[in-house]
């Protein structure tokens, strides 16, 4: 790179350091802004992956395990002692809450919802519908 006179502190040609400012600044800034480019990727991709490290098992996994573990009777055998209680209510479907099966239903536009024991199939509570 060609030296121009030193005008104003500038070792460096007036129309490089406006055409590329990084390349125009003292070496010594250009390590300090790459250092800081780097230093600022390396904390945003520890940080997004924090919640999935600190992520416990998931519901579905745990629900498994115990069916597995004979702890829980199988999804299907649950509903099939469920359905036959809601009395022509749409089923839309299980969720597990805790330790027990919340299941869910639609009569007449409202939302019921059904908390069974997923060890005997018994239904724990009933919401209003």
């Amino acid at each position: 790179m060609k030296r121009a006179n030193i005008l104003n502190g500038s070792v460096f040609p007036h129309s490089l350091r406006i055409q590329c400012p990084v390349l125009g600044r003292h070496p010594k800034n250009r390590v300090m802004t790459l250092f800081r480019t780097l230093l600022a990727a390396v904390v945003a991709a520890s940080v997004s992956s924090a919640p999935a490290l600190a992520d416990g098992p998931r519901d579905t996994d745990r629900a498994f395990r115990n069916k597995e573990q004979g702890r829980s009777m199988p999804l299907p055998k649950i509903e099939q002692r469920v359905l036959p209680f809601m009395g022509g209510a749409d089923y839309l479907g299980p969720e597990l809450n805790g330790g027990t099966y919340r299941m869910k239903f639609m009569q007449n536009g409202r939302v019921i919802w059904v908390d069974v024991d997923p060890q005997t199939g018994r239904i724990i509570r009933r919401s209003k519908p």
